[in-house]
């Protein structure tokens, strides 16, 4: 009993990672679905093949998450169990904890894992942190309510037919957070935001369906799939009403191809349309239509692969058609296991959409009423425009390598784009959209919501990558490496020049170790650095003018550890743990959105 309890408090002495941004690299390729992709499935409508996604997509949350999972589980919230020496074939598992500054954590998972013919499961997760974080600024020491809830639930299934498998998902999640962060030093009278939190809520209901050829039970391959997807925002602010944003999203895609002669040769058209419509309130425009189309040729042996083709994309928004033809041409020839160069050159069109931006930036602001209190009373909504990136041409030159357990890839990368999306402070677009004051008004309105929120900035130019990934794996221990150099060149639709590729960083990092000590102890490290970012910042004048000169504003460089580590008490039964932000650092995840620092949990999983 006292070996156990002795354990269980070392346990308690490593963390879920918490307060970390994570930086998402989508690939876009040939999608072959399996169940552990039961809950991603989303089809947009872009069409490209066989390539590393050379664009941004960052993804911040200040909330722990749980443990890896290092006895044969994942992460819960991509729906799937790794099978691993310590994994048991059972039906599923429950994970529950909790942390510093109350954040529990509970994920369930449970399906027929060995079924020949469907396969049938269901999945169910939360996430949250109920704690204070103390702004910026030197004024005010009292803190504000952080708080962040996320809730996941889902049913995902897969049907193995004669020659082809239908995989179909369903899913809802809930997200649930404070708008906090703002200067407290930077008083400007009655125009001054409230210490008042403003608290926002966003659901996304999901579902997908895909049915596809297996690729051996003939020279004719296919894929088809649907998507329905329904996301919506709403704010609630303290003594104002808000309207409720809505976007419905609509997706077709399919995939038609045959083998030729030997098998190395092949053709294929790939076909997607997408229709995004959002409610008035968000978007008066309503409708955003993308038609895509990509008719190729491939070849492929056992050292070199060939790819020809060219992709036409429809683009309808706000009365406007963009017709768009990209290359998509590339190359690789195996010159040895462990030296294969590899060429790509192509283009494509990023879309957007509500989701989408509010996902990747939590506080944007999306339709928030702006409520002047004094008589008479008016409101305005703030909307972004829903402008589609168009990467004109995207050049990708790598060279990859596998050397028994260790492999790297070193690559770079040159994008030219136009409508890139970043995000600054909310409050110079509000000004500008309000209309003069009647003169019967105090000319010192109070504003709700502004430096609380992040207004869209589209941006022209190139974006140039350096990077090097690296990576060894064996039974006992693994090390996964990556570094990647970001050079950008842009300017506003309006020709002015922009000084930095605001919140991007200039230098990104991370490292992941995993240690398996013993049959039954597994230690993690996690350590991301996102160097040299900065924001966009206005002043007020205290006076119902335009703002003053926009100004740029260095963030904290960001050097975020975690350690981990779990341990097997029985072949049903592991605890816990992680220390996330080690180091306690209070950066910000977006301007003035500090990380609340170091945060512990700890936690039991039981598998069944």
């Amino acid at each position: 009993m006292k070996k156990l309890l002795s354990i269980f408090i070392l346990s308690g002495m490593a963390f879920a990672l918490a307060a970390q941004p994570n930086k998402d690299v989508e690939v876009t390729r040939n999608y072959d679905p399996t169940v552990m992709d039961a809950q991603k499935i989303w089809y947009e409508p872009t069409v490209a093949a066989d390539s590393s996604n050379v664009r941004d997509a960052f993804s911040y949350s200040i909330f722990p998450k749980s443990s890896p999972g290092n006895f044969g589980l994942a992460p819960i919230s991509s729906a799937k169990i790794i099978d691993g020496e310590n994994s048991l074939p059972g039906l599923g598992y429950i994970r529950a904890g909790i942390g510093y500054q109350i954040s529990p954590l509970f994920d369930f998972y449970i399906s027929n894992k060995n079924a020949e013919s469907v396969l049938v499961g269901f999945y169910a997760n939360h996430r949250s942190f109920f704690g204070k974080t103390k702004l910026e600024g030197n004024k005010h020491t009292k803190k504000v309510k952080s708080d962040f809830m996320n809730n996941d639930l889902g049913i995902f299934s897969k049907f193995f037919l004669d020659g082809s498998t239908v995989t179909l998902n369903v899913d809802y999640s809930r997200r649930d957070l404070y708008l906090y962060g703002f200067d407290p030093d930077i008083y400007l009278g009655d125009l001054y935001p409230s210490l008042d939190n403003d608290r926002r809520a966003m659901n996304l209901f999901n579902g997908n369906l895909l049915w596809k050829s297996d690729r051996d039970a003939g020279e004719v391959f296919y894929s088809f799939g649907a998507s329905y997807q329904l996301f919506n925002a709403r704010d609630k602010h303290k003594d104002i009403k808000t309207a409720t944003m809505k976007e419905n999203a609509f997706a077709l895609s399919g995939l038609l191809g045959a083998d030729l002669d030997d098998d190395t040769q092949s053709v294929s058209i790939a076909a997607r349309a997408a229709l995004y419509n959002r409610n008035k309130a968000l978007d008066s425009a309503g409708n955003n239509i993308l038609l895509s189309a990509l008719p190729s040729w491939a070849y492929n042996d056992d050292y070199l692969s060939v790819k020809l083709g060219a992709q036409y994309l429809l683009d309808n928004y706000n009365k406007t058609t963009k017709h768009r033809i990209y290359p998509a041409v590339s190359a690789s020839y195996k010159i040895h296991d462990y030296f294969t160069p590899s060429i790509e050159i192509k283009g494509e069109t990023e879309v957007n959409n509500f989701r989408k931006l509010a996902m990747e930036n939590n506080y944007i602001s999306f339709g928030n009423i702006v409520d002047i209190i004094q008589s008479p009373v008016f409101a305005a909504y703030l909307n972004p425009i829903f402008k589609n990136t168009n990467h004109k041409i995207i050049g990708v030159f790598s060279i990859k390598g596998d050397v028994e357990s260790f492999s790297y890839n070193v690559f770079t990368s040159y994008s030219k784009l136009e409508y890139l999306p970043l995000y600054g402070n909310s409050v110079a677009t509000t000004l500008n959209l309000l209309p003069p004051p009647p003169p019967n008004l105090n000319p010192n309105p109070i504003i709700s919501g502004d430096y609380k929120e992040f207004a869209v900035i589209y941006a022209k130019g190139n974006k140039i990558n350096i990077g090097a990934e690296l990576s060894y794996v064996d039974d006992i221990f693994s090390v996964y490496a990556k570094a990647v150099y970001n050079k950008y060149n842009l300017k506003t639709e309006n020709n002015t020049e922009i000084e930095h590729a605001w919140h991007k960083p200039i230098f990104e990092g991370n490292l992941n170790l995993r240690y398996k000590i013993s049959y039954d102890l597994v230690l993690t490290a996690d350590l991301r650095a996102l160097l040299k970012r900065y924001a966009l910042q206005y002043f007020i004048s205290q006076q119902w003018s335009p703002p003053s000169k926009p100004y740029s504003r260095k963030l904290k460089d960001v050097f975020d550890l975690s350690i981990g580590a779990e341990y097997l008490i029985t072949n049903n039964f592991s605890v816990f743990g992680n220390l996330a932000n080690v180091l306690n650092q209070k950066y910000d995840i977006y301007s003035r959105y500090q990380v609340p620092g170091f945060i512990a949990s700890v936690g039991l999983t039981y598998r069944f």
